[in-house]
């Protein structure tokens, strides 16, 4: 190899590695946000459990900023628009990513990181991991960058701004009810339960009569341990009748009833169906429920009999 090849070699090296590894940065923070945005009730509630935002419009409001902030970015880095800048953007958020999840990892807030909505479970930990190397590219790519000679181009605007429209609407595009942020929970379940889809359970008409309806988890190892007392409640002829609603597939359901004898069929909804009617609560919540409308909500505890009887209106 002469010394002029080797310098063409050197220059396209020099050319194509900070867009490359901008590009793969740039194509992860695309992919988090539009997960994020699939399932943005599960997304809302995964920034809660960090602990650090607790109203319910700030999660709302962070939680749609952060998705159009990693839509904006993520094509910005794609088209490599204003490199400089939009990689001393990425290197911030991944610094707060990287402060949040390694304290979400040391003190045990939670145990899912929310990075990739409900696609992709990792712990605190993993995304710290994920974090760094996050990091290190965009670093490399920023120092590759500064010789760079880049045109700034109308059509890399375009694309730039348009990524941060297209990443406000998302979470509206795929399903999520702005009204939900301000209305009261028990009229949002009360829509919910109108046109509720539940597989496993015929002949359920939510609409008309009384039902104790069981958030739970086949999974869940609380939701197991309250399961005499949810089986006391099904057993109680005067209450009304007890359901279970989850996201489990037939196959868990199956090995659930077989292994644990619920006195109450269980039945499965949609997952982001499921986070809507689950709210700001916890598993196992359980919603008192007649006519459509939302009577009283327990949760993570199963009230007796009494407490059901006195909100239970004849």
């Amino acid at each position: 190899m002469t010394s002029e090849q080797g310098l063409l070699k050197s220059n396209r090296l020099r050319w194509w590695a900070p867009r490359l590894s901008a590009g793969a940065v740039g194509l992860i923070l695309l992919i988090a946000a539009l997960l994020k945005a699939t399932d943005m009730e599960l997304f809302i509630r995964q920034i809660r459990d960090y602990g650090i935002i607790s109203q319910r419009v700030a999660l709302t409001l962070s939680a749609r900023g952060l998705i159009a902030l990693e839509c904006a970015l993520g094509v910005g880095l794609l088209v490599f628009y204003r490199p400089r800048l939009i990689l001393s953007l990425t290197g911030g958020l991944l610094l707060i990513f990287l402060g949040v999840t390694g304290w979400a990892w040391m003190t045990g807030a939670t145990g899912d990181c929310g990075c990739f909505g409900a696609w992709m479970r990792h712990t605190p930990g993993e995304a710290a991991i994920q974090n760094l190397v996050l990091l290190a590219a965009t670093l490399l790519a920023w120092v590759g960058s500064r010789h760079l000679q880049v045109r700034y181009t109308r059509v890399k605007a375009w694309a730039f701004a348009s990524a941060c429209v297209i990443g406000l609407t998302l979470p509206v595009v795929f399903g999520f009810s702005v009204s939900g942020i301000t209305q009261p929970h028990s009229k949002a379940v009360e829509i919910e339960l109108a046109n509720l889809q539940i597989q496993g359970l015929g002949g359920i008409d939510l609409k008309h009569g009384a039902y104790l309806i069981v958030l739970t988890d086949t999974e869940c190892v609380h939701c197991r341990e309250v399961l005499p007392d949810l089986n006391t409640l099904a057993e109680a002829t005067e209450l009304p009748a007890v359901i279970a609603l989850c996201t489990n597939e037939e196959s868990q359901r199956t090995m659930f009833v077989e292994e644990f004898q619920p006195m109450f069929p269980i039945g499965q909804v949609r997952e982001d169906v499921f986070w809507r009617l689950l709210g700001e609560g916890d598993i196992p919540r359980i919603i008192l429920v007649r006519d459509g409308y939302v009577q009283q909500v327990w949760d993570q505890t199963v009230p007796d009999e009494d407490s059901v009887r006195a909100k239970y209106r004849f």
